[in-house]
């Protein structure tokens, strides 16, 4: 029983990981913490039921049209609204993200109303048995993911050479520019890029639970209690932590009740808050 719940954890983990990489990605190229991440995931979902009810394409399928169109959003965001804002502090960035945060929250609900949606595939209740344990599908689907999202990531940031110069605008913004890296560019590039995993954790959140105009600060609180374990910043950091995230949630769940899931988890990352700040793999993007 106990590993049932552990597997179960493991790949619920791969789907926390997937909505907490463009957290993680932001703050550790920009140091700054993106309280629309939320609405990012919620905004992927929305387009793809959008894009879905029109075209009837799998959703999955439909992320070929999310993702960029995501990516295009965000970037224009950082580069017309966030960038001109960047020397004016991080609390600053956290008004202004809140405030997009609240925008689009008020946008959901008019466009598609207040009443919860979700996206359906074949997939959706179907379950994969692994090692015994009947996991759902999605919950697969989202842990390969994740891995191989991970793995891009890190190797676009260490292998080319976009990669360099976002690791030089990371480290140090000025002493990049003074060598002629577009730091201005690059921080819309990743904000682009954070939007873009998004799309991919938004619409593995459709299918597997469902959403509404006002689901993303409860992700965002997910999100952030991934990264902040894992270590603010860090890819690697993020997938440990999702992992770690999930099988707590549901072994303890398992012995105290679903009911208690979210106290659980909170509760877990003040622990962590008070034990370890910095998380498990510090704060670089690259570790």
């Amino acid at each position: 029983m106990i590993l049932n719940h552990l597997i179960d954890g493991i790949f619920l983990g791969g789907l926390y990981t997937s909505i907490a990489l463009g957290l993680t990605l932001v703050f550790g190229v920009m140091r700054m913490v993106n309280l629309a991440q939320g609405e990012f995931l919620i905004g992927a979902a929305y387009l793809t039921y959008a894009l879905s009810t029109q075209i009837h394409f799998d959703p999955l399928v439909l992320l070929i049209l999310v993702v960029p169109l995501l990516f295009l959003t965000a970037y224009v965001l950082q580069r017309l609204i966030l960038n001109p804002l960047m020397k004016r502090g991080q609390e600053t960035l956290l008004v202004a993200t809140f405030g997009i945060s609240l925008v689009a929250q008020t946008a959901f609900a008019l466009v598609f109303g207040n009443n919860p949606l979700s996206l359906n595939a074949p997939y959706t209740f179907t379950g994969v048995n692994i090692i015994g344990d009947k996991v759902r599908t999605i919950y697969v689907i989202a842990f390969v993911a994740a891995v191989l999202m991970v793995v891009a990531v890190y190797l676009a940031l260490t292998r080319l050479r976009f990669g360099k110069a976002v690791r030089a605008a990371a480290e140090d913004p000025m002493a990049a520019a003074s060598v002629g890296i577009d730091v201005p560019l690059i921080y819309a590039v990743t904000f682009g890029l954070a939007a873009a995993l998004s799309a991919v954790g938004g619409t593995m959140i459709g299918l597997s639970y469902g959403f509404a105009p006002t689901s993303g600060p409860g992700w965002l609180l997910r999100s952030f209690t991934v990264v902040v374990l894992g270590g603010m910043g860090s890819l690697w950091g993020a997938l440990l932590g999702g992992l770690l995230i999930g099988i707590l949630e549901e072994t303890t769940a398992s012995m105290v009740g679903a009911q208690y899931r979210d106290l659980i988890v909170f509760a877990f990352l003040v622990l962590i808050l008070i034990i370890r700040p910095q998380g498990l793999f510090g704060r670089k993007v690259s570790a």
